[in-house]
């Protein structure tokens, strides 16, 4: 067997052609002109379909990147907002010991001037007395009315005779050897 024998083998071997010289059916299908119009529609269909998936691809890319963007925004403004509430608390808070500081004081000074208003009535009073106890000093001459003897106390009255009230205002001192009413 030749090399020649054996190329004519091969070609007789091969199912793609008939003895008559016609193409195999499946050749016949590619060279149909309706095949040709399918395969190209779906080729372009194919290739609208790519370029549809790489543009949504990028649009998804374009709207992930925005929801992080955003996300990241709220994110500031969350941490934006509890410290504005802190200070808020903060500052509630201050004012409140701020308040009762103020009340405590203010307790304190109405403690003191209720004290300074006693202390203030007692001294009106006791110059009310010592106002009292001069009229009356002014008011009093010296001599009792019923009595001879000059610089007689009324208190004294039944109570000392007469000659020791003349001794003591003469200047003499009250002694217990002098003898009483």
């Amino acid at each position: 067997m030749t090399f020649d024998d054996f190329k004519t083998k091969t070609m007789k071997d091969q199912p793609d052609e008939k003895s008559n010289g016609q193409k195999a059916k499946g050749l016949q299908c590619l060279s149909s002109p309706w095949w040709c119009l399918a395969a190209v529609t779906l080729g372009v269909f194919c290739l609208g379909s790519l370029v549809t998936i790489v543009l949504l691809g990028i649009q998804l890319c374009q709207v992930s990147d925005l929801l992080k963007q955003q996300q990241a925004n709220l994110t500031h403004q969350e941490n934006i907002l509890e410290g504005r509430s802190l200070a808020q608390r903060q500052a509630e808070e201050a004012s409140k010991e701020s308040q009762r500081e103020l009340r405590e004081m203010i307790e304190t000074l109405a403690r003191k001037l209720e004290e300074k208003s006693k202390e203030q009535m007692e001294l009106h009073q006791q110059n009310l007395n010592l106002q009292e106890a001069l009229k009356r000093g002014a008011n009093f001459s010296g001599l009792h009315p019923a009595s001879t003897f000059p610089f007689q106390f009324p208190i004294l009255d039944r109570t000392v005779s007469k000659e020791t009230q003349l001794h003591m205002a003469l200047g003499g001192r009250f002694s217990s050897g002098t003898p009483l009413v």
